[in-house]
């Protein structure tokens, strides 16, 4: 009968180990010590975010608020520009001729009001004069009316005939008919005709006119893109010859203010509790891990959790998440910082 084979000592050993190792470990873990009492806790650990830099005013569109053609680009990009400076000029030869329009109008309407002033002045008159031609044919009637009462008269010597009889009523029918028809209008004047009615009709078309012609200045005034104030032209999107209109896409000019530049950092909802105002901040280039640091602080936290400000794309950063926007003002290096760098800043909570 052949010996039975025995198992190596080492495998005995081995699976010992294999047994005894996680009930050593698993005690181990127990009855581990307590971490030491001077251990930072994660609440006072650095909030770490991004964001991107800003202007301290909005970087804001510009563009003509009428249509028109591009006829000179004045400005350039990246140039300090004053308040009203001239960016560029539309082609404002139709404006022009509106303007022409207008004056005309008014110039009408002055004549216009001076003659309904002038016509006030001699209604008094005219009216005095209406009432003596109606006293005249009431006269006239009865004058009439006595001559065929002397004729009447005088029958007995002279016998009145049948046909001069009917010629005299006639005659005095007519002047009657002069007489009333005199009246009638005499009333309706005193009545309806009021001069002052036709002046303020017509100074309420010289009024009319007069915005017309401030609208048409208006329209060849802003032909011309000026300036809203201090700052520079961050991208000049037209040229001589191209054809703008209100709601370009893209914008002709993109424009921003003159001021120091920010740091709109996007923190996340998590964090809002651990961030205060006067925190101080490092921000640094997100895209360069040798970048400098720029010191700084929170000026200011916004009481809104929102979608992020900028909906740009860009490949690996989560655009979907809504975050509170931290305005961080920067110590210096803020001439070598571009608006819209995305940076990587760290907020300070100790």
């Amino acid at each position: 009968m052949a010996e039975e084979r025995r198992t190596p000592a080492w495998t005995r050993w081995l699976l010992l180990a294999a047994l005894l190792g996680p009930i050593a470990g698993v005690g181990w873990y127990l009855s581990r010590p307590e971490p030491p009492t001077g251990a930072a806790p994660a609440g006072d650990l650095d909030v770490i975010c991004t964001g991107r830099v800003d202007a301290s005013g909005m970087v804001v569109s510009l563009e003509p608020s009428m249509a028109g053609r591009v006829m000179k680009v004045s400005a350039r990009e990246n140039k300090p520009l004053e308040k009203g400076d001239e960016i560029l000029r539309l082609d404002d030869s139709t404006a022009k001729f509106r303007l022409l329009q207008a004056i005309a109008a008014v110039d009408g309407a002055k004549v216009e009001l001076a003659s309904a002033e002038k016509d006030a002045e001699r209604f008094p008159k005219q009216l005095e004069a209406r009432r003596a031609m109606a006293e005249a044919a009431k006269a006239r009637v009865d004058q009439a009316k006595k001559l065929v009462e002397q004729r009447k008269a005088q029958e007995k010597v002279t016998p009145l005939t049948k046909i001069e009889q009917e010629g005299l009523e006639a005659q005095v029918r007519e002047l009657e008919s002069l007489e009333l028809a005199d009246r009638l209008q005499l009333a309706d004047i005193e009545k309806n005709l009021n001069p002052q009615w036709r002046i303020d009709a017509t100074r309420a078309r010289l009024d009319a006119a007069q915005a017309d012609r401030q609208l048409a200045q208006k329209s060849v005034d802003e032909c011309v893109l000026r300036a809203p104030g201090p700052g520079r032209i961050l991208r000049l999107q037209t040229s001589e010859g191209a054809l703008l209109m209100p709601g370009n896409y893209p914008p002709a000019i993109v424009f921003v203010p003159a001021g120091p530049l920010i740091v709109r950092a996007e923190l996340d909802q998590e964090f809002i509790g651990r961030v205060r105002e006067g925190m101080t901040v490092e921000v640094s280039d997100d895209g360069r891990a040798d970048g400098p640091m720029y010191p700084g602080k929170i000026r200011s936290i916004s009481r809104w959790v929102a979608q992020r400000r900028t909906l740009i794309l860009d490949p690996g950063e989560i655009n979907d998440v809504r975050t509170v926007e931290c305005l961080v003002e920067l110590n210096s290096g803020i001439d070598e910082l571009f608006i819209g760098q995305r940076m990587r800043v760290r907020i300070k909570t100790k």
